[in-house]
């Protein structure tokens, strides 16, 4: 297929089925065109017994998709890629926090897989941004990630992974951002070329197996995820939020393995932040 003469070439469902027929993550492909939010259509199919883990609800474009903080994520026909990933438990980590870090961690190795060239430019925006750029101040984001979990009793009955990526968008294609957000970018712009979705969409689930096996460790995957990040030795902004919404300004030093960010402020004080609770931008 010559990328030039078909710019946003629908999803090739039929390449998937074959890349991804044995696969633990992607061996079913719930396929859409248009749709409201991949999220919501994993939510419904994974109560379903039947719903094996590794399903993967793909859509053309989402009209009400959405980001962290029910943020709206805006992507027009064929040219994002989003992703909602069912995974039940078997396929969970122990630790759930840890279900973020395999996410962004997968999308950058599938990114990188198709587009070496964004290797050193690659990286994370704590806690869920796919950037590019090379320190936070120039990061552009390109992706983004959203976990949703259900319990029954106290347990975990399933995850949902959400993966959106801005692949062939042109400039004027992109998501609105906040203000104090990295502006949006796609793979397209960044690279000047088209990139294959389908392809992309592939390396995803492949990616996101190799982190579900156990020669990928909890220790290994904190420590990929952690060298992602952009925000590690960055001064940031925090804005809690919640009920006594407050904002300071300070150095983001490090993560836990739990995921949380370790802002010291400006008078030396260490906060442990929780995604849930907080934005971090550049004062």
């Amino acid at each position: 297929m010559n990328s030039n003469t078909n710019h946003h070439a629908i999803l090739d469902i039929t390449r998937i089925a074959i890349n991804l027929k044995q696969a633990v993550i992607g061996h079913t492909i719930d396929y859409h065109g248009t749709v409201t939010s991949t999220m919501q259509i994993a939510h419904q199919l994974a109560t379903d017994p039947a719903t094996r883990s590794g399903t993967v609800v793909v859509a053309e474009e989402q009209t009400a998709g959405l980001g962290r903080l029910q943020r709206q994520w805006h992507a027009p026909m064929a040219q994002a890629l989003l992703v909602s990933l069912i995974l039940k438990q078997e396929h969970l980590p122990i630790n759930l926090a840890h279900l973020p870090m395999m996410a962004g961690a997968a999308a950058v190795r599938a990114i990188v897989s198709l587009a070496p060239e964004l290797t050193a430019d690659i990286g994370l925006k704590w806690p869920n941004d796919i950037v590019l750029g090379e320190d936070l101040a120039h990061a552009r984001k390109v992706g983004g990630v959203l976990i949703e979990t259900a319990f029954v009793r106290d347990q975990v009955d399933y995850a949902i992974v959400g993966i959106g990526i801005n692949v062939n968008q042109a400039a004027d294609a992109l998501p609105e951002v906040p203000a104090n957000a990295p502006p949006p970018t796609s793979l397209r712009l960044e690279m000047g070329r088209m990139l294959d979705r389908t392809a992309l969409l592939v390396a995803l689930c492949q990616a996101w197996e190799e982190l579900i096996t156990p020669q990928a460790t909890p220790h290994d995957i904190y420590h990929e995820w952690r060298s992602l990040l952009l925000t590690l030795g960055q001064p940031v902004t925090v804005i809690t939020h919640g009920e006594n919404e407050r904002s300071f300004t300070g150095v983001a030093v490090d993560v836990t393995t739990d995921g949380a960010l370790i802002v010291v402020d400006d008078a030396g004080h260490s906060h442990l932040l929780d995604a849930g609770d907080v934005s971090t931008r550049l004062p």
